[in-house]
């Protein structure tokens, strides 16, 4: 092949020379990566088992066992392969054949049943871990030699230091999962594709295609590296290759296959649909089986939100999440550097398309997405982004006095000049240089601060955005949060408690936790706990401890049963994924359930029942877009149940749940409809009248009379007034909205109705006709006691062609079957039927005019 490429040639100046030196940073970068495997090996020990660790696990195991391929479903098994040796030292797993689940070739039953179970789990779990920490190294040490090579030791140094002190690699160095091995193979492909591209030779691209080969066998995600080191190759041959370029592409390609197939024990056979034999058929039923999962999509949650499928700007806010801040700032600044640079020089376009291409294609094609599982779906790039912000301490060049001896005077002193504003701005350079490298290290500080207050529990990382650990429960979920890695903490948490009894929920339902020694009640999904939580809407007293994944929803069966929890803040965090929440006995205990029947009751007495654990509330229902009921005068505690879709967005409804507090939210239509429930308690509600209420300068007068009158000769009457009926009027409220005046009319209930009535609500002329009427009342009336406060809306539509003039409002109260008015009391005698309250503007005119108040 041909020689060392131009961009070989570049990266040579960067180097420092072999010796004494380069010992010492090679030193250094050993001393780090034996930093990252004390972090990685001083984790293991406190965690436990993670999903999906003991599928990959057992995978990896059966295949070395038996070296059949049958278990293999997901994803491809190099890196179970590589997890799992250890088992083989041991006596005591399982043979494969002698479990039953084996001959069905279900990987789950495989190993969660009894038979794996019966082993302690440690001695199974954390044995394959290790392997994965050394893959850790493995990528540490690519790291260094790549950022040495292209910006020098000092750069490789930089890379490394906050590679090593970064928790969310930390935190998957220390599972037995696919994420770092995926992510350590991706980056050896793409550094062998580089040093391809240049110092281009037969070895080389040996090592490239066997390093492609590495990489599609440790996860199907890693596809993503074929077509960009193919179009990189492409795009750099097409000028020195030429006619080669297609003989050594399929040389690329095929040592790659060849050691995809390798991998897969060059298994042949049937693919799926396919009725004829070919290599790796394990492969590609993987590739399809993804192909499938990532159509479906996967329940996910991000900022108060629990969806199916995907969204674009999920990974996007989690990398702005998770990833340490003086990370984020590195990325700036390295971005600031370069971007400069590139535009200048066209040179420097190639080295940045080589180093860019993988991570942007990654990035962006995580971001059309359907499966929205966590942070580790972006491992991948963070090597890439290190390896960028790496030319942050590449030296500069100092420069030098240069140029003819025998120069004119003239030309001597305007190269004086020249020379000493050179000096003064390589002065100015060197200065910000030094400064940028003390910042570097202050950030450097902060993030290895940062990193060791989360151990062991790197998984847990937030950053300063997010409020720290402890808060990413708010935001994020699955392995962003809890993957299942704190029941250890919560046994010793729990043992300093002495608690009698503690319900608990765990992400990791397949195992119990008496493995790891937690005595708990089961609840959903664990195993032995029922499909549901009883009582959601109003769960029973006691200590619950809820992985922050289930408490968004993920593995049940309905997404939103723990949603009473979210509008909760936890007693305590254990583990930073653990949420301990005290729920004290009801003080005071509620008594009533009141249901908004509009668009339909949300409810059935079967389902309150069952939601809410009682079977002896008093229920009641009322048309929330017209009126609103206070049970006992809002004294005593409560529930108000609410269509999603009644009155969205009405002032008038929002106003009355300003008193009360948000309980249980359902979005998804289920065996009962989207709704929304409010708790109310006396102790933490005022008064249910609010202060804008009017009540005082009322006029009491037969409806004969006309407003004028009624205001000079009628019997004036302040709230409350009491009428010849089972209510005492309370007051009112008046809006306007264009030709609609709605009057708000507050009544109490001061004895049990006996038979249907209505409220009325008239906007009446000079002479004492109605021009609007808006009569009704939106709760049942045999539904009311003695106490309750119950809130009228009146809609009063004036005509258009309604003249300009003195119009008032009235209200009472009169019998549906006889349109009989109640009589309204002045003291001791009866002052009308009727209730004047105020006149109003009309729309056409331009100032109000109001009557002589008596």
């Amino acid at each position: 092949m041909n020689g060392p490429s131009r961009l070989h040639r570049q990266r040579v100046s960067n180097r420092q020379p072999i010796g004494a030196q380069g010992a010492l940073y090679t030193c250094v970068a050993a001393l780090l990566l034996g930093v990252l495997f004390a972090q990685a090996m001083t984790s293991i020990p406190h965690l436990s088992i993670t999903f999906d660790e003991d599928l990959h696990i057992s995978t990896g195991y059966s295949v070395l066992r038996t070296g059949d391929l049958r278990l293999v479903e997901d994803h491809p098994p190099l890196i179970g392969l590589w997890m799992s040796w250890p088992l083989l030292l041991s006596p005591h797993v399982p043979d494969p054949w002698d479990v039953p689940a084996w001959a069905q070739g279900d990987r789950r039953l495989f190993v969660r049943n009894e038979i794996w179970w019966s082993l302690p789990i440690d001695t199974w779990v954390i044995p394959p871990r290790i392997p994965i920490s050394w893959l850790a190294l493995l990528l540490g040490a690519f790291l260094f030699r790549w950022a040495s090579e292209w910006f020098g030791p000092r750069a490789g140094l930089l890379a490394l230091a906050f590679f090593v002190f970064d928790p969310n690699i930390l935190a998957h160095a220390t599972l037995a999962t696919l994420d770092l091995g995926v992510t350590c193979f991706i980056f050896i492909a793409m550094y062998a594709v580089q040093r391809l591209l240049r110092r281009p030779s037969w070895t080389s691209l040996v090592i490239a295609g066997v390093s492609l080969g590495l990489a599609l066998a440790a996860k199907i995600s890693a596809l993503i590296v074929l077509p960009v080191s193919v179009g990189l190759i492409v795009l750099w041959g097409l000028k020195r290759w030429r006619k080669k370029l297609v003989v050594r592409l399929l040389a690329y390609l095929g040592v790659a296959f060849l050691t995809l197939w390798a991998v897969h024990l060059f298994d042949f056979g049937p693919p799926p649909g396919l009725s004829f034999p070919l290599p790796a058929p394990t492969y590609w039923r993987s590739f399809l089986r993804v192909g499938r999962h990532v159509a479906r999509g996967n329940p996910a949650y991000l900022l108060g939100e629990t969806y199916l499928g995907g969204r674009w700007y999920y990974f996007p806010v989690v990398f702005a999440l998770k990833t340490p801040l003086p990370t984020l700032v590195l990325i700036g600044a390295a971005l600031g550097m370069t971007l400069p640079i590139v535009w200048r020089n066209p040179r420097q376009r190639w080295r940045e398309l080589v180093l860019a291409s993988l991570p942007v294609s990654y990035f962006l094609m995580s971001m059309v997405n359907e499966i929205n599982l966590g942070y580790r779906h972006l491992l991948p790039i963070l090597p890439f982004l290190y390896l960028f912000t790496a030319r942050l301490v590449t030296p500069r060049p100092t420069p030098t006095r240069s140029g003819p001896h025998h120069v004119s005077h003239f030309t001597f002193h305007v190269s004086r000049l020249t020379f000493h504003v050179s000096r003064f701005t390589s002065h100015v350079s060197r200065l910000t240089h030094y400064s940028l490298r003390i910042i570097v290290v202050a950030l450097l500080l902060c993030q290895m601060i940062g990193t060791l207050r989360v151990w062991p529990f790197y998984l847990t990382f937030f950053n300063e955005i997010a409020g720290g650990p402890r808060n990413g429960y708010r935001y994020l979920a699955d392995s962003n949060v809890d993957w299942g890695q704190g029941l250890k903490a919560l046994r010793a948490y729990l043992e300093k408690q002495h608690w009698p009894d503690v319900r608990l929920s765990s992400f990791t339902f397949f195992i119990r936790p008496e493995l790891y020694g937690v005595q708990a009640t089961p609840l959903p999904p664990l195993a032995d706990a029922p499909a549901v939580l009883p009582a959601r809407f109003n769960p029973s007293p006691g200590i619950y401890v809820i992985s922050a994944s289930t408490l968004r929803g993920l593995q049940l069966i309905d997404r939103e049963m723990y949603n009473w929890f979210w509008h909760r803040d936890p007693d305590d965090v254990v583990a930073n994924a653990l949420l301990v929440y005290h729920v004290p006995e009801r003080a005071p205990r509620p008594t009533w359930l009141a249901q908004c029947a509009v668009p339909v009751t949300p409810l059935s007495p079967e389902a309150v029942v069952e939601g809410f654990g009682r079977d002896d509330l008093r229920m009641l229902t009322f048309d929330c877009t017209q009126s609103w009921l206070y049970p006992d005068a809002g004294e005593s505690a409560g529930w108000y149940v609410l269509h999603r879709e009644a009155a969205p967005g009405d002032d008038f409804t929002q106003q009355r749940l300003a008193l009360a507090r948000l309980s249980f939210e359902q979005k998804t239509p289920r065996a009962i409809p989207p709704l929304t429930i409010f708790e109310w308690n006396p102790r933490e509600a005022p008064s249910p009248r609010p202060g804008g209420i009017l009540g005082e300068n009322l006029w009491a007068a037969p409806v004969e009379w006309p407003p004028v009158q009624a205001m000079t000769d009628g019997a004036p009457v302040s709230t409350p007034v009491p009428l010849d009926g089972p209510l005492v009027f309370l007051g009112y409220e008046v809006t306007q909205e264009g030709q609609e005046i709605i009057l708000v009319t507050y009544w109490q209930v001061t004895d049990t109705p006996g038979r249907p009535f209505s409220l009325m609500g008239h906007l009446v002329g000079a002479e004492g006709r109605p021009v609007a009427v808006g009569d009704g009342l939106g709760v049942p009336w045999d539904q009311l006691q003695p106490g309750d406060i119950l809130v009228q809306r009146h809609f009063l539509s004036a005509p258009q062609d309604l003249p300009a003039g003195r119009y008032w409002l009235q209200t009472g109260a009169y019998w549906l079957d006889t349109m009989e008015r109640w009589a309204v009391l002045a003291g001791d005698e009866v002052g009308g039927d009727r209730i004047v309250l105020t006149d109003v503007p009309t729309p056409d005119a331009a100032v109000p005019v109001w009557p002589d108040r008596p």
